[in-house]
Order: C-alpha cells, then sequence, then structure tokens
C-alpha cells in the first residue's frame, strides 16, 4: 500500500491520520501483513526528507524515513496509522493529501483542517448538484407543463455562508438590532455590494441558458419570514414588474410606487415570458412557510373568482426546497405561504428574469446582463 507525502518547509507540525484498514482489503495476506509504504519529499524539489516519525496510532509502533525519504510499515489489522511531518501549509499539500481520498484524515492544524474540510465539501455539493440534477432538460419541461421545477445543490454551503454574511453586514450597517432583522429588501443586488457575483454562479447561469440563452436579469428581491416577523400569504400571482419610470402606455396599468420602485401590471405575454428563480438560504419545509402552489395553473391570468375556485377544489403542491436549491417557477403559477411553526427563518432571494424588451420607451428598472 503505497503513499507519498510532501513538505515544503519545516514551519510548523500537522499529522495525518489513515483510517483503518481491514484485512477484507487484502483478501490473500494473513493478519498482521499488511505494509504501508511512503515517501516523504520536499514540495517542489522532490528532495527527500529524513527523519520523518511514522507511528501506529495508540501504540509506540514506529519507524522513521531514510536518507532517501522511504518507509515501510507492517500494520495488524484494523488499525491507522499517525504521520508526523514539518510542513508549511500551502495549496499544493491540500490537494496531495486529497488525493488520498477517503484514506486520510488531517488532525492538524486548525487551518488545515479547515481547508480540507472546505474543499471536501464544496466538491460534495457539486456532486450532490450533478447527481440531482443530472436530466437538466426534465426539470425544465416541469417549468415549461407544470409552472413550477426545484433544484437541490446549486449554490454550495462556502457559497450560502457568504450571502449570509454579506446579509448580516447590511443588517449592521442599517443600525438594526439583530433581534430585529430586516425581513424585505429591495433591488438587493445594487443595495448590497458583491452579493450579485456570488449569487449569479456558474450552475445558475447554465440553468439560464438552457431556459433561454438571452434572458436578462430584471428583478431581485430578498425576503425573510423571520419568528419576530411572521405572516401568512393568501393565494396569489405575481402579476406586476419593476420599470425606471411611469410612461403612460397601452396595455400597462396598476402604477405603483414603493420605496421609490415604480411598478406596473404589464400586457398577460410579458408575464408568460418571465422566469422566477427563488434561492433558500435555509432548508424550508412545510414548517417554516414554505410555498405551496397549484401545479398547472401558470397559463393565464385568473380572476379572484378563479382563484378560489381553484384553491378551494385543489389539493396543493408543497415546495420543500434545501439550503442552496432554487425553486423555478412563473409568475402567473398560484402561490401561497403560511406561517413558520418552528421558530425558524424562511430566507429567499426572489430574482425575475426576462428576455423581452418593452415598448414606448419603457425600462426594466434593474436590468442586469448575465
Amino acid at each position: 500500500m503505497p503513499a507519498e507525502a510532501f513538505a515544503a518547509d519545516p514551519a510548523s507540525n500537522f499529522y495525518v491520520h489513515l483510517y483503518p484498514i481491514h484485512r477484507e482489503q487484502f483478501p490473500d495476506r494473513t493478519p498482521g501483513s499488511i505494509t504501508v509504504t511512503g515517501k516523504v519529499t520536499v514540495n517542489g524539489s522532490g528532495e527527500p526528507l529524513p527523519g520523518v516519525t511514522v507511528l501506529l496510532k495508540g501504540t509506540t509502533i514506529g519507524t522513521a524515513t531514510n536518507s532517501e525519504g522511504s518507509y515501510s510499515l507492517t500494520l495488524p489489522d484494523a488499525n491507522g496509522v499517525v504521520i508526523s511531518l514539518f510542513v508549511q501549509l500551502n495549496y499544493e499539500l491540500e490537494r496531495e493529501i486529497l488525493g488520498f481520498g477517503d484514506q486520510i484524515k488531517v488532525l492538524g492544524p486548525e487551518k488545515l483542517k479547515r481547508g480540507i474540510k472546505e474543499a471536501l465539501c464544496d466538491a460534495l455539493d457539486q456532486y450532490n448538484y450533478d447527481t440531482h440534477n443530472a436530466n437538466l432538460s426534465s426539470q425544465l419541461k416541469k417549468l415549461q407543463y407544470r409552472g413550477f421545477s426545484i433544484l437541490q445543490h446549486v449554490f454550495t454551503r462556502k457559497e450560502m455562508n457568504h450571502v449570509k454574511t454579506l446579509l448580516a453586514r447590511y443588517q449592521d450597517q442599517t443600525g438594526k438590532a439583530p433581534d430585529k432583522p430586516v425581513y424585505a429588501i429591495r433591488n438587493v443586488l445594487g443595495v448590497i455590494p458583491g452579493l450579485g457575483n456570488v449569487i449569479l454562479n456558474q450552475n445558475l447561469k447554465r440553468i439560464l441558458a438552457a431556459i433561454h440563452p438571452e434572458l436578462f436579469l430584471t428583478k431581485a428581491l430578498y425576503f425573510d419570514k423571520p419568528p419576530a416577523s411572521n405572516w401568512y400569504v393568501t393565494w396569489h400571482q405575481d402579476t406586476t414588474i419593476s420599470v425606471k419610470e411611469k410612461i403612460q402606455t397601452e396595455g400597462f396599468f396598476g402604477w405603483t410606487r414603493k420605496e421609490g420602485i415604480v411598478g406596473v401590471c404589464p400586457p398577460e405575454e410579458f408575464l408568460k415570458n418571465t422566469v422566477t428563480v427563488r434561492i433558500h438560504l435555509d432548508d424550508t419545509d412545510e414548517k417554516n412557510g414554505a410555498l405551496q402552489i397549484i401545479p398547472g395553473s401558470q397559463n393565464k391570468w385568473l380572476s379572484p373568482e378563479e382563484i378560489a375556485l381553484i384553491t378551494q377544489n385543489t389539493l396543493p403542491f408543497t415546495c420543500e426546497v434545501g439550503c442552496g436549491g432554487i425553486h423555478l417557477m412563473k409568475p402567473l403559477l398560484l402561490h401561497s405561504s403560511a406561517k413558520t411553526v418552528n421558530q425558524k427563518h424562511r430566507r429567499v432571494i426572489h430574482l425575475e428574469f426576462n428576455s423581452m424588451d418593452l415598448p414606448n420607451g419603457l425600462e426594466w428598472a434593474e436590468k442586469m446582463e448575465l
């Protein structure tokens, strides 16, 4: 069982624990005959590093690297090895350790442990994304015919933590107390610098390009259902868009102005062309206000009477989305949400995309090319 380790500089101590090796992995060998061999060299130059201690964990059984940096140690069954090296922390070292796969565990120092953990978590997140969303075309057909689709693991935990840090920093700047969180931010990508660089990641851009290659951002909102400010949202369709200024135009009605942003109800064709992306910053289920929807209700602008008739005679679907997942939907899809009952947040970044220009000099208020 050969292994190689690399050292850059005798600057800081770290330990590597090889996971227990079981006899089943070596069926042709007798107990006690499993041998681990390896070589320790200086990273970059390849110069052998003699005198490095190799110990069997929990025992005094061990050896040291020879003048060529090599070692050999015979192991009893179901035991591991602790290798003590003197190295300088660097990305090359992390890469070499990760190359051992699940046969290695870093015990210290903390900085190296964190680096290895982050690399493994990012790789796992990407693997989960690839696994859960392997058939993207099928998921997008659901969006077309049922009005919604759920894609998990689109964002890594590291990206989600970065987003939460940016939001917390914004909260601090508003001067509000931590127990009174901000529960809504309009034009959130414009208000919080750097947020767009995290949110519009390669996974999301790839999904949007598969929906329509000419989509651009038209609206970005952040909202939360914190335990201290909880509410029920009745059944409705999203029927407004945001524009830079009011220009009376045929087919556009219901003009509003909120926090300096002009809203208007456009002709139905613009709503049908819109794609909504809800990015979940928390695990969301029926206990903390997960969205409920009526599949297939996205094909027309419904009257209040039609909404009442449909919702009273249809079993809704609860959209459970994990942290880092996204909920794709069409804005005319009937949806609602209940109050949270588990005292947990339900933070969502709500993005809207379109590929159509507005008529008569009207302009999308938050237009951003991808």
